[in-house]
This record gives structure tokens, sequence and C-alpha cells, in this order.
């Protein structure tokens, strides 16, 4: 019964009212302990009942009669709680003291609370059958974390015994390097720490050493640290004065006499590894080295005979693990799409039943490097069925490069066919369509798809056979079927983080297939559900799946609802809002998290300072449990948006709205409904105007508003401004929290804003917006404001009044007044902008918990401002400007901030006039525009910055004419990009530098002629040239000569980088890209 989320919602708003309360009414108090424990009692029997799949007429009408007690009585708390913010029509900044009469009402309103809830507990009661719910925890953020402690000893338990048994193995002789990978930070060096330290491991060992190897360390350097660490008896004598032949002999001789455990730990390059293990090679006594990096090509350089042992990430970037067991079926795909016999346009169908994978298999190839070497211009479009024609005309165009988006809405359906018809002819395109249900979609559709024989072609993604059929008789379909046993085994060990050779659980193989049917779904589901359990619990757990029986359900459902059932209860909330964003759609975990935190959904202890990291830790726990997928990742490998999978919309989205717990509007032609006491909706989804979906009855219960009309013809403007004068005239404000309108089109907000007292959240992102309500900073309980991409250029300094503020999103904004106390709350300010003579920068210091900061400065405040920001402990990302009103870069001052420990995320834009070598050396990403470096500021940085991730050098970074990037330097760096040094002609990459290099952009380096070493980048995947020479690209092409995604672009997509952007960000853009 998903009745349980609004149950807990309440109960856990009691509980913080107990906490934080003190009620001077006799009795009160008690009367709201007595409510909380029925409302404890009500989850425990909800959980432990039957999930009733065939809805009798019984169970709705007790459901029913229980959302009617909790969402009143949710109701009558929150008004509770707000009376003591208002007096009448006296706004007041302190909370007023209960008064008797409130007590009172509230004491009859908690007794009929615990009336309603014994009536519905004692037919909950009744005997149901035996429990489904796993175990006997407590519905806290404890479960989260034990779950995440579970995954993460699944992920190294396996490897542990693996590696113990590898270590020991009387029957190899030979000197084996067992080796342990791992892209990031995932316990490798404290499992290899963890069997170092056994008992039997010591036992077997006559010696061992250790040796954390760091990227300047020569190969005589490791002679002596190894040395060092023999028995006395061996290396009496200084080591410190051999020779590097004398120090290899004496090494040499005691690795033959004695078996012996080395461990190098955080290897980066192979170099002088080599050489010590071709020296030890001899050894024919048993002995070991453990190699721990995060390169999967130093272990097989380093002993090809030996597989290495790969630790997962519990949110894992890599694609392949979507296909996993569908591997035919993408190369059959793949090679359709790329058949250079084949010229004509080609529709290729891939059909199966739903939930099947099949748009997971088209998303890997759309994003395979071959594929988009191959088509430079590829649009993915979700076909939905309640959309116009026109409407899915401009979701294409809108995904395409070149094309000019101002007024394109107010083209005719006509006019946008044609215009995407001449694009087509003339570029080469692939096009996916996910979802396609019916033929009538796919004949409309096709009109404006050209066939100019040059090999274009549309991927068409249905669960109808006849659809695939009729959109292209000449190509046969590509039909998905459940996965073997065998592919689903591999499928099932992948996510749940075990490995193949755990022969423990082949006891359980055969019941876990059987769950799952071959459903790539249903694997990854009940695998999620495995992961943040012990493995003693499993075969319960897998009992429990398999007697979860139902005649009315398929399989898949099954497992669906199981796995939602077995959710701690503080996440059911958090994922069933997913919900209210349309179906496919990118959500920004930005977004996401703060709309949690203003809903009230996550729990923590009152003193917690930082409530987004344990947002971040829902959300982890949901993509850990495969509820959730991540759609786009950022630069430094963090996730940037995700989306609810398709399968789970289309279940979740009915049952959010049949406990009343949101409500969507998914048509033009269904967004009205009466005006009936029975329907309460507290959170609205609104994609085609508030005026046709909200009704006057209905305000006094809205908690959320999230719209998403982009439409800029469309008179939601003026609708919302009329909405929220309704509510604020009918006094319907008192749960009203969320008022998110990111992307509506100047919506018109009331000068009356901060009338709503409990406000929490206010998105207008992408509102084209002038202005806004200067009554915004008196709302009293304001954690997020965001006018970011607005055209509001300035904000009231009443702002600072809002004592619970958080997240405050601004564009450059000035804010005169700096606040007159601290702000411990605020965590996120960008982006302030800060006068030569604002009394703001002595402000800065009333940020004492920012982590988050994005500031623009004068060159006459650059050093006071950095003098500043040094004094933010608590800084972790900041991005600095320093420019004239033109624009015009100015200068900036590194120097105080110099020893800056937390800083690691560093944005510069300006003229930097003292030394390179004053960044805070903890930086993992670093970006310079404008900087106007004379010297080549390689060498420093790849010196300073061991642990730099990215590294971003755009226009006018650099401005001499030579670069290197030396040996053993950026051990760490994943993706680089350099953008305009126009004076840039050579460039050297020495071998050994930057050997974890995965993606390089450059582009418009026009007088870069030389490129000597990029074949040494072992692990470069990706290397984009924008508007470079033809030769240079021949050159680039030719050395590397591999299978590396090489592109040379000719245009300019919109930058990051301000300096070179030519106009405001447009309003119109996709949410999902920001």
């Amino acid at each position: 019964m998903a009745t349980e989320v609004p149950v807990s919602i309440l109960l856990r708003k009691l509980q913080k009212l107990l906490e934080e309360e003190r009620f001077t009414l006799p009795g009160l108090r008690n009367r709201v302990v007595t409510a909380a424990n029925e409302l404890e009692k009500i989850l425990c029997l909800l959980k432990a009942a039957k999930p009733n799949h065939e809805n009798t007429s019984n169970s709705t009408s007790m459901e029913a009669s229980l959302l009617r007690t909790i969402y009143s009585a949710e109701y009558f708390t929150e008004s509770f709680i707000l009376q003591r913010r208002q007096k009448g029509l006296i706004k007041i900044e302190m909370p007023l003291p209960f008064s008797p009469w409130s007590q009172l009402q509230f004491c009859y309103k908690m007794k009929k609370l615990v009336q309603g809830v014994r009536a519905v507990s004692t037919e909950v009661g009744k005997p149901q059958g035996q429990p489904l719910v796993l175990g006997d925890k407590t519905d806290s953020i404890s479960e989260i974390r034990e779950g995440q402690i579970c995954r993460r000893h699944h992920h190294l338990v396996d490897v542990k015994e693996e590696l113990v048994a590898r270590l020991i193995n009387d029957d190899e002789v030979s000197l084996r390097v067992i080796s342990l990978v791992s892209k990031e930070a995932l316990g490798k060096t404290y499992l290899a720490k963890d069997v170092y330290d056994r008992l039997d491991i010591q036992q077997h060992f006559e010696w061992r050493a250790w040796l954390v190897v760091s990227g300047d360390l020569e190969y005589e350097d490791f002679l002596v640290a190894i040395l060092k660490q023999l028995p006395r008896s061996v290396s009496s004598n200084s080591v410190e004065t051999m020779s590097e032949k004398e120090l290899s002999d004496t090494l040499l001789q005691f690795s033959m006499e004695h078996n012996f455990l080395i461990v190098l730990d955080d290897v980066q390059t192979v170099d002088v590894l080599l050489k010590l293990v071709r020296l030890l090679a001899g050894a024919v006594n048993g002995s070991r080295v453990i190699l721990t990096t995060r390169n999967l090509k130093v272990a097989f350089q380093v002993d090809p005979r030996s597989s290495p042992l790969e630790i997962w990430p519990l949110i894992d970037q890599d694609l392949d693990v979507f296909i996993v067991g569908r591997e035919d079926s993408v190369e059959e795909l793949v090679s359709r799409l790329i058949n250079p016999d084949d010229g004509s346009l080609r529709v290729i169908s891939v059909v199966g039943e739903e939930a099947i994978g099949k748009t997971a298999l088209a998303r890997n190839v759309y994003n395979r490097l071959d594929i988009r070497q191959r088509f430079p211009w590829r649009v993915w479009l979700h076909v939905f069925s309640d959309l116009e024609y026109k409407d899915l005309l401009l979701l294409i165009l809108k995904q395409l490069p070149r094309i000019v988006l101002k007024d394109l809405e107010f083209m005719s359906e006509k006019e946008l066919s044609d215009m995407l018809f001449k694009f087509l002819m003339e570029h080469r395109f692939l096009i996916v369509l996910d979802d396609v249900q019916t033929v009538d979609v796919w004949l409309k559709l096709v009109r404006p798809f050209a066939d100019t024989v040059n090999g274009s072609r549309v991927i068409l993604i249905t669960r109808n056979s006849n659809v695939a059929i009729k959109a292209d008789p000449w190509s046969s379909p590509l039909k998905l079927s459940p996965l073997s046993e065998e592919k689903s085994w591999k499928l099932f060990l992948k996510k749940v983080g075990r490995q193949e050779y755990n022969t423990k659980l082949d006891i359980i193989k055969v019941d876990i297939l059987k769950v799952c049917n071959g459903l790539p779904l249903a694997i990854v589901l009940l695998g999620g559900v495995l992961s943040a359990i012990e493995f003693k619990d499993w075969s319960r757990a897998i009992n429990l799946a398999l007697a979860q029986r139902s005649e009315s359900q398929s399989p898949l459902l099954k497992i669906v609802d199981y796995s939602y059932h077995q959710l701690p209860s503080v996440l059911r909330p958090c994922f069933l809002y997913l919900a209210l964003f349309p179906k496919a759609y990118e959500i920004p975990i930005r977004r996401l998290l703060q709309l949690w935190l203003a809903e009230g959904f996550l729990q923590f202890l009152p003193n917690e300072p930082n409530p987004e990291y344990e947002a971040k830790k829902y959300f982890e726990e949901l993509v850990c449990r495969n509820m959730i997928e991540i759609a786009r990742w950022k630069s430094d490998g963090s996730p940037k948006t995700c989306r609810l999978p398709s399968f789970l919309y289309d279940v979740f989205v009915p049952k959010a709205m049949d406990i009343g717990f949101l409500h969507v509007h998914h048509c033009k032609s269904n967004c009205t409904f009466a005006d009936s006491p029975e329907l309460y909706i507290p959170r609205l989804a609104d994609q085609f105007g508030v005026e046709s979906s909200t009704s006057k009855g209905h305000i006094r219960q809205l908690c959320s508003y999230v719209s998403f009309n982009s439409q800029k013809q469309d008179a939601s403007n003026s609708g919302i401004g009329t909405f929220l004068k309704t509510m604020i005239n009918k006094r319907g404000y008192v749960l009203f929290k969320v008022l998110d309108l990111e992307g509506v089109y100047k919506p018109l907000l009331p000068a009356k804003l901060s009338k709503l007292q409990n406000l929490r959240y206010i998105g207008l992102r992408w509102t084209a917006l002038d202005s806004c309500p200067a009554s915004i900073g008196d709302l009293p309980c304001l954690e997020t404001l965001d006018l970011k991409y607005t055209n509001i250029i300035t904000l009231p300094c009443s702002i600072w009044k809002a004592k619970r503020l958080r997240h405050l999103y601004i564009n450059e904004m000035s804010i005169w007044k700096p606040p007159k106390e601290s702000l411990p709350n605020l965590q996120i300010l960008t982006a302030l902008h800060i006068g030569a003579k604002s009394p703001m920068i002595n402000g800065l210091k009333m940020f004492i918990n920012v982590r988050k900061l994005e500031l623009t400065c004068h060159s006459k405040s650059a050093k006071r401002t950095a003098e500043c920001i040094s004094q933010i402990a608590s800084l972790q990302t900041l991005r600095l400007k320093s420019r004239d009103p033109f624009g015009q870069p100015l200068d900036l001052a590194l120097e105080p901030m110099k020893g800056h420990q937390s800083l690691s995320n560093l944005y510069l834009f300006g003229v930097i006039i003292d030394a390179i070598d004053n960044l805070p050396q903890n930086l993992r990403t670093l970006t310079l525009s404008t900087s106007k470096l004379e010297n080549d500021p390689m060498p420093v940085l790849g010196k300073l910055l061991p642990q730099l991730n990215v590294l971003r050098l755009f226009a006018r970074s650099y401005v001499g004419s030579k670069m290197s990037c030396l040996a053993r330097h950026f051990p760490k760096l994943r993706v680089m990009k350099m953008w305009m040094l126009e004076k840039l002609e050579e460039w050297k990459v020495e071998e050994g530098a930057m050997p974890n290099l995965v993606e390089l952009e450059i582009r418009g380096c026009e007088k870069l002629k030389t490129s000597d070493g990029l074949e040494k980048l072992a692990s470069l995947k990706e290397l984009i040239l924008t508007k470079m020479p033809e030769d240079f690209v021949a050159d680039v092409r030719r050395k590397l000569g591999r299978d590396i995604l090489l592109t040379n672009k000719w245009y300019f997509s919109p930058l990051d980088d301000p300096f070179l952007m030519l106009e405001q960000k447009r309003p119109d853009a996709s949410p999902a890209s920001k």
C-alpha cells in the first residue's frame, strides 16, 4: 500500500514538532506523542500487510479514509506551526509563542487524528497472511547508511578473497604481480592494507614492504625505500651511500633467498616499475607484488599473465553495464548504422516487449565514439503520444546546431517542417525516435526526413511490430528477447557488485533467475535490493520476492512492486517525487535535491550542518537500487542530470496520483477536475498552463506547484499571477512551499509574494524575467531562490533577512548592502557582482559556511576580495571574475588564496598579476580564462597540482608560443581543454605525462603547427578539434592511428567561457543541459 508515504511524512512532522517546540497547554504534548505512536503503529501494519493488487472496495474505502485523515492532519499541523510566524496581517521576524486557543484547537485535532488512525488500524490489523517486509529495521537514515556499507562490502569481499587466494597459491611459484584497479578512490588501498596486515599473510611471506609511489619517484628511490624495510641483518649498512647497481644487487640477492610481498600503492606509470619487476622476475619462491592503480593498462603492462582485480564504483559511469548480455545486438545495430554500401536513408526498428532493454541498447549505441564520428548531427526524441506534431518538430529542431531558436515557436507547422527538411537535406544525420506507439505517429514524423543518399539513419524504438514493418519494409527489425540464463546471471553479478568466481552464489542462482525471467529491469531492480542487505539474508529476500505472487500482475510488475516496498520509508516520497517531471525528462540533480529539502523529505539530526550531503546520500541510494538512472555526467565524473526509467514512470505516476501524493497533467484535453472535497492535491505538475488546471477549491491544500510550460505564446505568465493572487486572497498558503517555474516564459508574480509565509523554494531560472517583487526577501522560510539566467540585475537588501536561505542563484546582480550578521545556513551563492567601492566586499565574511561561491569584482578590489575569500574555510568551489563594465578582463590576485585547504574547483576570469604557483594546491578542477600568462604554465601546474582531474585553458589564458607537459606530471588528469590560445605554435607531451587523460579538446588554436607526443597518451579515448587547420588534423590523425574519436568542427557551439560568449544564453534552451 503506497499510503505509507503520506503517513511517514506526517509522522516526521510531528516528531520534529515534539523535538523543537514547548507546549504550555496541559496534556497537549501527550496528545501529540499518542498521535505519533499511532502513526508508527499504522506504518508497521501497512508494511506488514500483504500488498492488495485486486483493489477490493473494502481496501479502497479504507485507504481513502486514512488518506483523508492524514491530509487533514497535515494541513492543521502546518497551520498550527505557521501561526507563530504571523499575527493578523503583521509579519514578524521572530516566531511567536503558541496562543492558548491555538493549542486547544490543535489538541482537539490531534484527538481526531488518533481516532481516525485507530479505526483504520483495526481493519488493517486483521489477519492477512505472512508479512512481506524484510527485517525489523526502523525507518531512519541508518537504513540507508547500512545499505551503503553492505553495498561496499559486497564490492570488496569477493576481491579480498580472490586476492588472498592468489597470494598464498603454492602451485604458482613464479613471481606474480596482482593489480587492484579502480577509477577513483573506492577502497583499493584500504583493501591492500587489510590483506597486508593479516596474520596468515605475515606468516606466509618472510619479509614484506609497502611503498607509496609518488609521481616523481626515481628508480633509485624505489630501491632505497624497499631496502630500508628489510630485516636489519640485511640492511645494516647505510643504503643511502650505495650506488644504483649496489642497491639492485643487494635487493636481488635477498629476493632469491626469501619469499617476499611488496605493495606498490597508487602507481600511475610503468616505466620505473617495470625495471623493478624485471629485476625480481627471477624469484621462483612464491613471491608476490600487489599493485594499486587507477589505470587498467598499467596493470596489463606490468604482468599480462595475471588478470587485474577491478573494484567498481557504486554509481558507475560505464554505459556498457546497461547492455550486458546484448553485445551481439549492439554490434548488429552498429554495423547497420555505418554500412558504407547502403547510402539510402534507412529506418532501423528496435522491437521488443516493455522494459526489455530497447532504449538502453539504442542509447548505448547513440553515445558510442564511432557513431558520433559517423553522425555529427544527432537527435534523440521521446515521442509523447499526447503531443501535437508541431510540438514534436520543435523538440527536434531545438536539438540541432546552427538552428536559430528565436521566434521558432511562432512559426507554423509547415514552416517548421520545411526548415527541418532543408537542414536534413544538407547533413548526414541520426535521429532516434523512442517509444513510437502507432503507425500514424510515424507517418507524420517521417515527412521532413530527407533522403539525400548520404547514409543517414533513423532508429525507431517500438513495442509494435506493425509500426516497424510500416516504417521501412526494406529493413528488417532488430528484435529483442528476454536474456538467456547465462546472460541474465552476468548482468545480475555486474549490478550487485559480485564477482563471477564466487561459488557461494550458485546456491541461490536458480531462484534469482526464476524471479527475473530474463527481464533486464527485473534483474537490476532485484540486484539493487540485494546489494543493500547482508549476503546471509539474500535467500530470505529472494523467497519473499517469489512469494509476492498475484494472478493480476505480470512477473515484471511483481518485482517492481517488491523493489519499491523494500525502499526505506524515507526514500519513498523522494522516489515518487520524480513523477512530477515529464516522462523521459532530464532532471538537473541540483534542482531535485533542493526540492527534496524544501518539501521536508529528508530525515537528519536537528543540528546537521549539511543537509545537502544527506540529500546526496538519498540520491545515491536510489541510483544504486536502480530506481533512478543517470542521464548525463559532468566532466569531473560526477552525475549532472537523471531521469526516472520510462517503465517505472508509467507504473508509479498512477500510484502517486491515487494516494493523492501529486497530480500531473499529461494532455491538453484533460486538464480540469471537479471542485470535490474528496480530491486532495498537495503537489501539482502542469505542462499546459495553470488557468486550466487548478480550481479555487484545491488551492487550500496545495503544497507545491511545478510548471513545465515553456511556450512563449501561452498565457501562462498572467495565469500564474492570477493563481498566486487567488491563493493569497483565499489564505490558501498554509502548506505552499514550492513554486518552481523554471523555463516558464516571463511569469507574472504578485507584489505581495511575501504573504506566502511558508514558501521555501522559488525557481525562476530561464524565465527571462526583468524584475522580481521587492517583497521576495521577506519570506522567513525561504531556502532556495533561483534567479539564474534571467534579466534581473538587482535584488533588494531584504534578502539577507531570510535566515534560512541556503541556495541563492543570481545573475551577476548587485546587492548594495551586506548582511548585518552572519548567514550560517547559506551554502551556495552565485553570481554576486561587487563594484570597486561596494560595501559588499566586507560582507563576504558573513558567508561563513558557503561551499560554492561565484563573484565578479573590479581590479581595485581584487586583492581585498581574495583576502576575504581566503577566510571562508568551508569553500569548495569558486568562480572569480574581474572585468570592467564592457566585459574586458581586469587584474586578479592569487596570493591571498594560496593556503586555502578545502578549495577543489576553481574558475578564474581575469589577468593574473602574481605567480601562477600561488594557486591552492588541492585543486581537482581548474579553469583559466584571459589570464594572459606569458610563461608556459604547464610545468608549474603539473608539479603543483597532483590531484587535478580537469584542466581548461580558455581564450588568452596563455599568450606564449610553446607549451610542454613533462613526464609524470598531471598523474590524475582526465579531461583537458585548450580554447583560443591564439599564439600557441608548438605543444609537446613527454612520455609518462597525463597517463589517465581520457578526453582532449583543442579549439581555435589556429597557429598550432605541431603536437608531439599525443600518441603517447595511452588512455585517450576522445579528441575533439574545432576550427583547427587541416594539416594539423591530418598530422594528428596519422600519429594516433588507433580507435579514438577524432572530430574537426568548423563551428562554435555556445561556450562556457564568458569572454567568448556573444549573446546571453537563451531561456528557451533545454534546461537539462544546464
